[in-house]
């Protein structure tokens, strides 16, 4: 269950629950076995220069390598970038994480 932080600058004026929705469904075709996408959007009000910043964890798998890393996050993006107003830095950053994870369903 991979989990999405989209962190931006408050002059980006994003459809936030779309993004989410793209970012999922783009996740999902490129690794079908990752399931549903845990998706967060946290504007950010104060800032120093405009930006969108994507932080993907994802659990590891044999599969997630380097090279699975760089074309999922040249695909997200290409979700984020028709978003952003410019000037805007945008920037996906992937991490494989399994140190002392827990899920829970309630």
């Amino acid at each position: 269950m991979p989990h999405a932080d989209l962190y931006y600058s408050a002059d980006q004026t994003l459809p936030v629950k779309e993004v989410l929705q793209q970012i999922e469904k783009t996740i999902h075709d490129f690794d079908p076995s990752s399931g549903a996408c845990k998706g967060r959007a946290h504007p950010i009000a104060e800032f120093n220069h405009s930006h969108i910043y994507l932080r993907l964890a994802m659990l590891p798998k044999e599969h997630r390598d380097s090279a699975f890393a760089k074309e999922l996050a040249t695909r997200l993006s290409q979700v984020l970038v028709p978003h952003a107003t410019a000037p805007c830095g945008v920037n996906v950053n992937i991490l494989f994480e399994l140190v002392n994870y827990t899920s829970v369903t309630v």
